[in-house]
């Protein structure tokens, strides 16, 4: 088994149980205060006037049914289409949008290699002219791959010259910003030159995933190659410690605080949730908390707004 074969193993590994760690520590945190802003996606015949089940009369009462199917459009148009950066900064979503898609056609593609190393494993040749699935793939997996790494080079350019360029960026910008984008850039123009400088590009990139998932031997490699499959395995390694980690988080912001309007009975799991949270102390020293370090939030919030 080759260093670069344990490597891999190890960035996977590493990636999974840090990612999974991170997941349950956001889901075990106490609950975050909701926004109550509408309309709320999920709102059956509301969501397009900005209506809620609020106007009904006793709407605790009722059942509401949630209409998942306008929650999953609204997820689509923000995951693929970038919605709310189109809509408040184009000049932004100029560069992260096709940054953003080709990432999603990285991690596609990757699918599509694991199909075809388990295909070469049993003895297929993924080859332009083998005809069948082996063709549909060979030329799937190398223009997804081109075209990926031209939109990820694209939208890495662009997004470091806005980061340098626009002063309200720039001022919010941290050094590991930039090396997010040097970094991710960097693996799609070795993708690039991977490309153009290897005439076998898709049979010794599709070997290398057979060699990978049949703990075998992996095929000789051109140098930019390992220098591709380097800087991946090293983004593999690090996201989960960055806050890239947003593509996993973001569930929790939207289902947990911008779109949770559960009905919450003291008796249900939250109920029980928020009755013990309502007995933390209170460190704040606003004036209008009126907390003098003894207080629980219960304490707080039960006083009328005219005792404050």
């Amino acid at each position: 088994m080759s260093a670069l074969t344990l490597l891999t193993y190890l960035a996977v590994l590493i990636y999974i149980i840090t990612m999974i760690s991170k997941v349950l520590r956001i889901k075990n945190m106490p609950i975050h205060m909701r926004w109550e802003l509408y309309p709320v996606p999920h709102e059956k015949g509301r969501a397009h006037y900005g209506g809620s089940k609020l106007e009904e009369y006793e709407w605790w009462t009722k059942e509401h049914p949630k209409d998942h199917i306008n929650e999953i459009k609204e997820m689509g148009s923000e995951i693929i289409a970038l919605k709310a950066v189109w809509e408040h900064n184009k000049p932004l979503w100029i560069g992260t949008f096709p940054f953003h898609i080709g990432l999603y056609m990285l991690a596609a593609n990757m699918a599509l290699l694991v199909l075809a190393g388990i295909l070469i494993i049993y003895g297929s040749s993924i080859e332009a002219t083998a005809g069948g699935l082996e063709a549909v793939l060979y030329y799937g997996i190398y223009y997804i791959a081109l075209i990926a790494a031209i939109l990820g080079a694209f939208g890495s350019m662009r997004l470091m010259f806005s980061r340098i360029v626009d002063m309200g960026l720039r001022n919010h910008s941290s050094m590991s910003h930039y090396f997010n984008i040097i970094l991710i850039g960097s693996m799609c123009v070795t993708l690039l030159f991977w490309i153009f400088a290897d005439a076998n590009f898709v049979s010794n990139i599709a070997g290398f995933y057979a060699g990978l998932i049949s703990f075998g031997a992996i095929p000789e490699l051109p140098t930019v190659a390992y220098w591709h499959i380097g800087s991946t395995l090293f983004f593999v390694a690090y996201l989960p410690f960055t806050h890239m980690t947003h593509m996993v988080l973001k569930y929790f912001s939207y289902h947990s605080v911008r779109w949770e309007d559960e009905d919450i009975k003291p008796d249900s799991k939250k109920g029980r949730q928020l009755a013990d949270q309502l007995n933390y102390k209170v460190s704040w020293s606003a004036k209008h908390i009126d907390s003098d370090g003894s207080k629980s939030w219960g304490d707080v919030v039960s006083k009328l707004p005219e005792d404050m």
